[in-house]
């Protein structure tokens, strides 16, 4: 651990810092309770069995004060280890922290004031500016904080404020000059984020336009091994919300639309499951119930993902970055992956079938017998029947990943990749018909989203929603698919024919519908009748 030395004459609160009885207090109470009331700290289900700092950076703010940026390390009794970034201060009670931001209240020489999260203290935040602004690196023993301008803030603007964004959830963001976000990570991996490098060579190295610029970056260099995404800056992009809203709004008016003109659900036109075609091939009256302006947006959308997935493909340069083929080290490695999700699935599924009531119990129970047909199509990946390419891809795509601009464009953000995999699996090369799948996911989730909200008051039965909903989801998936998969053709995306298409596709939706199983299962078990409902048609198609 790289312990602070504090060579100035040290300020109480920095000398308090020090203290090991502070220290042993801080690392047995005060965060250990903090950290379980935040919503980045993942494993709130799990029994630690001690928390360290594992390493810690001394920052002057302009002040005088010091605060410090700081690594948890969390050990678990299940045998695993996480890491956490944290950065405190200590102020005065007069002094007025945002929320969330407060910590504790100690005591320090007999002055009581607040031990803060500095993220939440604006002095703090400005000097992260300067010092991101100015490139200057923070070092102490062997160890050194890097802090990198991008291109976007090459002409050092001045600081005009900056405030804590209210949806911190797996990592806290703030907003600067209101043009600009830096992202603090949370959970820390000894390993550069996927989210930095593919931000990073989206804005800087390839030509694609819908996502956001890379103004900017700090990490921390442990070891010449091992270096440590803790920030990332970005340009804002003007938006009026995520595409899972707007999508929301457009289904609720779809269903709206069926009972004000009165029309029968099982006259509705049925497009086939996986199939793709154009706009023109749908019924004038379906694409009256679905809106002109829905079909536009998704065509939209599969257009800015399949350009997202081109500029990936074409770099020949960056070896983290070029295509490769299918092999058997990444069969052996995606089965291994699946099969241990399936069963830690098929395990949740058991363990909770009593607490499901009516369709949600019958299609879990029918899940549960089909356990042997599901694990072998996850076994029967071959990768000697596959001529196209993997590629580094965002691998957690969904509708509320994509940004709906005023002139109903659309952009794609936070390429962390899947919450449950280590930073190496996230790295994977892989088909970007893994990303086509999300988004398929998204769209059957967002149907169902829209039938069982309590803001909704259809005249339709659920039977009749149901129905309708299939068959809007199964249009929408055809138009989608048609415009992204005529758009990787038309520029070389090497995402192999037809039936290799399907095949990949099948596979991962299958995939990412028994992932999402565990999600609802924890949160919102009602709502585990929607992957399971997935689940259900692919083993039916």
């Amino acid at each position: 651990m790289a312990k602070t030395e504090i060579t100035k004459k040290a300020s109480p609160w920095a000398s308090h810092f020090k203290n090991e009885a502070f220290r042993d207090d801080l690392c047995h109470h005060i965060l250990p309770d903090y950290m379980m009331t935040t919503r980045w700290y993942a494993a709130k289900t799990q029994k630690a069995k001690s928390f360290k700092i594992n390493q810690e950076m001394a920052f002057e703010l302009e002040n005088g004060e010091t605060a410090f940026f700081i690594i948890i390390e969390v050990n678990f009794q299940a045998g695993f280890t996480e890491y956490y970034f944290l950065t405190l201060s200590f102020v005065s009670k007069k002094v007025p922290i945002e929320k969330n931001g407060i910590i504790a209240t100690i005591s320090i020489d007999g002055a009581e004031g607040h031990l803060i999260d500095s993220l939440y203290w604006e002095p703090f935040r400005k000097a992260l500016y300067h010092q991101l602004i100015s490139q200057k690196s923070l070092t102490e023993d062997a160890t050194k904080m890097i802090f990198e301008r991008g291109k976007v803030l090459r002409s050092a603007p001045e600081y005009e404020g900056s405030k804590i964004l209210g949806f911190d959830q797996s990592n806290t963001s703030i907003e600067y000059n209101g043009k600009y976000f830096f992202k603090a990570y949370r959970r820390l991996f000894r390993d550069a984020n996927p989210d930095l490098e593919l931000t990073k060579f989206l804005s800087d190295i390839s030509d694609y336009k819908n996502s956001p610029k890379y103004a900017g970056s700090v990490s921390w260099i442990i070891n010449p091994y091992s270096t440590i995404s803790i920030g990332i800056m970005q340009e804002k992009i003007p938006n009026k919300g995520e595409a899972w809203n707007h999508t929301l709004d457009m289904i609720k008016g779809f269903f709206e639309r069926i009972e004000a003109t009165a029309a029968v659900t099982k006259d509705i036109q049925t497009v086939p499951s996986m199939s793709w075609m154009p706009p023109s091939g749908l019924k004038s009256d379906f694409r009256l119930l679905i809106g002109e302006d829905t079909i536009r947006n998704v065509e939209q959308m599969a257009l800015r993902i399949a350009q997202m997935h081109i500029a990936l493909f074409n770099n020949k340069i960056d070896l983290k970055f070029t295509p490769i083929a299918f092999n058997g080290d990444y069969t052996v490695w995606l089965k291994n992956r699946i099969f241990f999700q399936v069963n830690a699935r098929f395990i949740l599924v058991e363990e909770n079938i009593k607490k499901l009531k009516g369709l949600a119990r019958e299609f879990a129970e029918e899940f549960l017998e089909n356990r042997e047909e599901i694990t072998t199509r996850f076994l029967a990946f071959n990768e000697t029947n596959l001529n196209s390419a993997r590629i580094r891809i965002h691998g957690d795509l969904h509708l509320g990943q994509i940004l709906m601009t005023e002139d109903n464009d659309f952009y794609i953000i936070d390429y962390e990749g899947e919450p449950e995999s280590t930073i190496r699996d996230r790295k994977v090369k892989q088909t970007p018909l893994k990303d086509v799948a999300g988004m398929l996911r998204s769209f059957h989730y967002a149907v169902y989203a829209t039938i069982f909200s309590d803001k909704n008051s259809f005249k339709l039965s659920k039977e009749s929603l149901f129905e309708a909903g299939e068959k809007y989801y199964k249009a929408i998936s055809a138009v989608f698919l048609n415009r992204y998969i005529e758009t990787a053709m038309d520029n070389q995306l090497d995402i192999g024919y037809k039936s290799e298409i399907k095949n990949l596709l099948e596979y991962h939706l299958l995939e990412k519908a028994v992932y999402e199983i565990g999600y609802e299962l924890k949160a919102r078990p009602d709502w585990v009748i929607i992957p399971l409902t997935g689940i259900k048609q692919i083993l039916e198609n």
